[in-house]
């Protein structure tokens, strides 16, 4: 599929709010809303927009500790096997394949470091990881800063 102008605009519009409207979008750009739809589904169904997801404050439902955790697999031939188990775990944000002496980065929230350490410990450790490093995240702005500019 190609991206052209147009959806590069109607991408960068909907990472600025999800929640435009097909006429909202189509009003922005100048075209009309059935455009606006039909290349929308087409970006959906070809995985380009992957979803929609609300961006919560995690500390106002009693998430206060966010941290990200560095971790090994055992057997490092199960990778992918590893980070779809890992995608399993309450309260796992994000995980991430990395270069490095740690081969995984998880990053996790839980109501405290008590918390977490029991998570990892019952949890994470349990599928198959080692050498686990907790880094605590002490400020976070927001998840998403702003939209990315697609080249």
């Amino acid at each position: 599929m190609k991206i052209d102008i147009i959806n590069k605009k109607i991408l960068f519009l909907l990472q600025k709010d999800a929640r435009m409207t097909y006429k909202e979008i189509a009003e922005d750009l100048k075209r009309s809303e059935t455009t606006v739809r039909d290349r929308i589904k087409a970006m959906e169904r070809e995985g380009i927009i992957q979803g929609y997801t609300a961006l919560i404050d995690k500390t106002a439902l009693g998430l206060n500790f966010f941290a990200m955790i560095l971790v090994n697999p055992i057997a490092s031939s199960d990778l992918d096997g590893i980070t779809d188990r890992i995608k399993k775990v309450k309260n796992v944000l994000r995980v991430y394949q990395i270069s490095g002496h740690h081969r995984l980065a998880v990053f996790m929230v839980a109501p405290s470091y008590k918390d977490l350490k029991e998570i990892v410990k019952n949890q994470l450790l349990v599928i198959g990881l080692k050498d686990e490093e907790i880094i605590a995240v002490l400020e976070a702005d927001r998840e998403f800063i702003s939209p990315l500019e697609i080249p």
